[in-house]
């Protein structure tokens, strides 16, 4: 099958996150010997050089097409939907790029709500089917906001299929606009995997990857633990992984409370530093507000770790009995006994199990077949229809 992915972008070593869930997902249908070609528009403002016009590329057996031109920053004075075109524009001249030299696709691709806004055109000037895959934020917001919500509606009802990267994301779209979805989670890379520790920690360590803002409450979880310092094991650690605007706020919480020697903030760090850290530590915590997925949930899981999140939509469809606890939103007090049960029962859990039952759901392979699936019933519905 003859895929084009339409993406954000694609990682590089300046930005390794950039595009990763697309990356990921690229990789493991070439894996299945699907031809897979990336098609990316770059509108950001970035303090660095980059080569203007097309760029293209191959990368671990898949094709990649990137534009740039100018950061939107500076058509602040257009109207929206002028912009759009521009996009739309830029989107179709590396189509008939792609096109020229990987062929005409089967099936488009497209992740997150306004890059499969932007691949409309394409959709329908060259009748090839649409796929959307949802997983911004702003989707799982109880209610979405007009804006959004208008322009979700026109799309989504646009395309051949959606999918939706969890079950909460898809009752959400479904309760509020009447659209229906194909629920897809997320992959956990092959770089992320369990092994066997040689030897018991010394020190009772928890670790935490994500983004340091509101969203991922850090705050509370920095509370949580200052309230039962005491009744935890005598030598306890929590690791925090991840950068962002709340990396001073967090810092001057964890002075105040003097637990700069228990809570020590990482930093940004690559996947191959954040394994060995997910690999050596006991237990992983992430008391998210919202999580449309939880990638991190899953990637801990992968390398034998019990977990601790919040009810905020995608790690209901994580958590089980087995691998871990799922506790209320925004609530300090269930979180510090989640960690304290976890702190006396963290032997009860099996980390080999975890990580099978982890790549039995999540991995590469098992999604891949999944998406194969849906793009064959895809092309086959949307020929019935011309």
């Amino acid at each position: 099958m003859n895929i084009f992915i339409i993406s954000r972008g694609y990682p590089t070593k300046q930005e390794p996150t950039w595009g990763c869930f697309e990356k990921d997902q690229a990789e493991a249908l070439a894996q299945l010997g699907h031809q897979v070609t990336i098609l990316s528009v770059d509108t950001r403002f970035r303090f660095y050089w980059r080569k203007l016009g097309i760029q293209c590329g191959m990368q671990n057996n898949i094709a990649t097409f990137n534009i740039f031109l100018l950061p939107y920053a500076l058509l602040f004075f257009l109207p929206k939907k002028m912009k759009d075109w521009f996009y739309a524009w830029q989107l179709e001249l590396i189509y008939k790029c792609a096109t020229s030299q990987q062929g005409t696709p089967d099936v488009l691709y497209s992740h997150y709500l306004h890059t499969t806004q932007k691949s409309i055109r394409i959709h329908k000037k060259y009748n090839i089917p649409l796929v959307g895959i949802e997983h911004w934020s702003q989707m799982a917001l109880l209610p979405i906001s007009r804006n959004n919500l208008s322009t979700a509606w026109e799309v989504y009802s646009s395309i051949d299929q959606l999918i939706t990267v969890s079950s909460s994301l898809r009752k959400n779209i479904l309760e509020q606009m009447g659209l229906d979805s194909i629920v897809l989670p997320n992959i956990v890379g092959n770089e992320f995997y369990y092994t066997n520790p040689t030897c018991k920690n010394q020190v009772f360590t928890m670790v935490s990857v994500g983004r340091l803002d509101h969203g991922k409450g850090f705050d509370l979880l920095i509370q949580a633990l200052f309230e039962i310092k005491d009744q935890l094991p005598k030598n306890w650690q929590t690791k925090i992984i991840g950068s962002g605007e709340l990396k001073d706020t967090l810092q001057h919480k964890i002075n105040t409370y003097n637990l700069q020697d228990n809570i020590i903030l990482l930093g940004k760090k690559s996947k191959e530093d954040i394994v060995p850290l997910l690999q050596q530590s006991d237990l992983f915590i992430l008391p998210s507000r919202s999580e449309t997925f939880g990638v991190a949930y899953i990637e801990a899981m992968a390398c034998g770790l019990p977990i601790i999140a919040t009810d905020c939509g995608g790690p209901r469809d994580i958590v089980t009995e087995y691998n871990g606890l799922l506790i209320p939103n925004e609530d300090v007090d269930a979180l510090s006994a989640a960690i304290l049960y976890m702190a006396k029962n963290i032997n009860k859990y099996d980390r080999k199990a975890i990580a099978e039952d982890c790549q039995a759901r999540f991995s590469p392979e098992v999604i891949a077949r999944q998406l194969t699936k849906i793009f064959k019933e895809t092309i086959k519905k949307h020929k019935e229809q011309e």
